[in-house]
């Protein structure tokens, strides 16, 4: 009810105002209980914007001596010419027309503004190929023509979606399984508009791509990463914290023909834990030979170490360094567990 007072208020003033002029011959006497008829407004109504695209203001029924005013004018105005009313956007967004008529009878029209009758996105499919389990990013996709006030939805929770609601810059994440799928991406705007693309997914059951080889050696430090599925509650940790925390040492050892590299604690004599890759000592660079991956997680107890019988590759070994990489691919899972070490040999004790 307060609202309708406002509204009340407002007309009444601008009434009193020389910019508005009726639209009907009728004078300013009030109606006639007896002979008011309702005030009918046609449905909410959208308008491109500009001048040449202006709307009549859309009245079905009621009482003459029409007024309007637009509570959002930088958005769509109401313009007087030539004893009618019009309407006329400026830019994207909505606006409520406020409607009196002789009777004081008020009633809202809502406005929505928009630039274009079409939509279009930049791309009409997109591929993504991960190593099994791992996820991509992608953010080529946007929004090449389309009124603004972006969402998005995706119909497969594998495939991630986000838009930029102003420019309509698209990012995707995709998460590989087993079996290749396909997504369809929806992009809506603020006048109703969608269009939409699809994403089709695959896995490859190699461990790493080339410019994930490409991104370990240029590492500069000796380093080790590990990415597995946890037994205990099918997260994928980073491995044990002991490295970050100064304990533990660089390892490098060769024993009945297997050697093993990474970053190990020994605790009271014994192994404790940490990341270690074993592989044959023979083994040529560039050769995928059968490798062990010991791992501890951080987010289960630390006592608990894990062992992965997988694929080894030495990728590089000279006089400065040993880079090797594991992978073991758990169908059960949907997931590449996969590691790796970058070791300089003038770390190792």
């Amino acid at each position: 009810m307060k609202l309708k007072y406002i509204f009340m208020s407002m007309v009444l003033a601008a009434t009193s105002m020389v910019g508005f002029t009726s639209c009907s011959d009728d004078n300013d006497a009030p109606v006639p209980a007896n002979n008011k008829t309702d005030l009918v407004l046609s449905n909410d109504t959208r308008i491109k914007i500009g001048s040449e695209n202006r709307v009549l203001l859309p009245i079905e029924s009621g009482n003459g001596d029409y007024h309007a005013f637009s509570l959002a004018p930088e958005i769509a105005d109401v313009i007087e010419e030539n004893n009618q009313f019009y309407i006329e956007g400026y830019k994207n967004g909505t606006a409520r027309i406020v409607v009196s008529d002789g009777a004081n009878n008020y009633k809202q029209l809502v406005v929505s503004v928009y630039t274009t009758d079409n939509m279009t996105l930049s791309v009409e499919n997109l591929t993504f190929v991960t190593p099994l389990g791992f996820s991509s990013f992608n953010y080529e996709a946007k929004v090449a023509e389309g009124n603004g006030g972006y969402t998005i939805e995706s119909d497969n929770e594998k495939v991630e979606a986000s838009i930029d609601e102003e420019t309509g810059e698209i990012s995707l994440k995709a998460t590989s399984g087993k079996d290749p799928y396909v997504a369809t991406i929806t992009v809506h705007d603020c006048s109703g508009l969608s269009a939409s693309f699809s994403v089709s997914v695959e896995a490859t059951f190699d461990g790493f791509t080339q410019a994930d080889i490409d991104e370990i050696l240029a590492e500069t430090e000796s380093n080790v990463y590990g990415k597995c599925k946890d037994p205990s509650d099918d997260t994928v940790p980073y491995y044990f914290p002991w490295r970050s925390w100064g304990y533990g040492a660089w390892l490098s050892t060769e024993n009945d023909g297997t050697k093993a590299i990474g970053w190990w604690m020994d605790y009271w004599g014994s192994d404790y834990g940490g990341l270690k890759i074993e592989y044959p000592a023979s083994a040529r660079v560039g050769e995928d030979v059968t490798g062990k991956l010991y791992f501890q997680y951080s987010s289960i107890d630390w006592y608990d170490l894990y062992q992965y019988n997988g694929t080894a590759r030495v990728v590089e070994d000279n006089a400065e360094r040993t880079v090797v990489i594991f992978w073991n691919v758990d169908l059960d899972n949907e997931l590449i567990n996969r590691a790796y070490v970058v070791l300089y040999k003038d770390d190792v004790n």
